[in-house]
């Protein structure tokens, strides 16, 4: 993927060195429009970059006395994935799809993008902790692959800067 990546950028460099710094800008913002769009679809199929299912929520068990609703078969990261929260950054030479300017949204998608153990919460005095009471508890994420460039991505892009070429 990497490689047809590396194919496609002397084309579009080529085509955004004879525009102006504004027409640059609106070309690389239709080209992280389109990825962010390509990204948004995929996560919430729940599937990743490559084509894999993401690793399905670990299953919880219900207490006998515990009220609310309990989701089970929901998609995973439903606001994650929305324009709001996947943000496209565009200058006139670079274009940026991520999460980084939320830090909180930022830090859950990194938390799942690259899999890490991280702080939930702490043991409490009044639940029976004893010598325990006050330890972090820990949980581990399976790595989620949320943002990056799939199969289809390349054509997607090559057509979007086509469809500027030609209009």
């Amino acid at each position: 993927m990497a490689d047809d990546l590396a194919e496609l950028e002397p084309f579009l460099a080529a085509y955004l060195n004879r525009l102006g710094p504004a027409q640059r800008r609106k070309v690389l913002r239709k080209i992280g429009e389109e990825t962010r769009r390509l990204n948004a679809r995929r996560i919430a199929a729940n599937v990743q970059p490559d084509g894999s299912a993401m690793a399905p929520r670990k299953k919880r068990k219900r207490m006998k006395d515990r009220k609310g609703r309990i989701r089970r078969t929901a998609k995973m990261f439903p606001k994650i994935r929305l324009a709001r929260s996947l943000k496209v950054l565009t200058s006139q030479d670079h274009v940026e799809v991520g999460y980084g300017w939320n830090r909180f949204t930022n830090y859950i998608a990194l938390i799942h993008q690259e899999g890490r153990t991280v702080p939930i919460g702490r043991i409490g005095a009044n639940t029976g902790g004893g010598s325990t009471a006050g330890r972090k508890i820990y949980a581990t994420y399976p790595e989620r692959r949320l943002l990056g460039f799939g199969p289809e991505d390349l054509e997607a892009i090559t057509d979007a800067a086509l469809k500027m070429l030609e209009g």
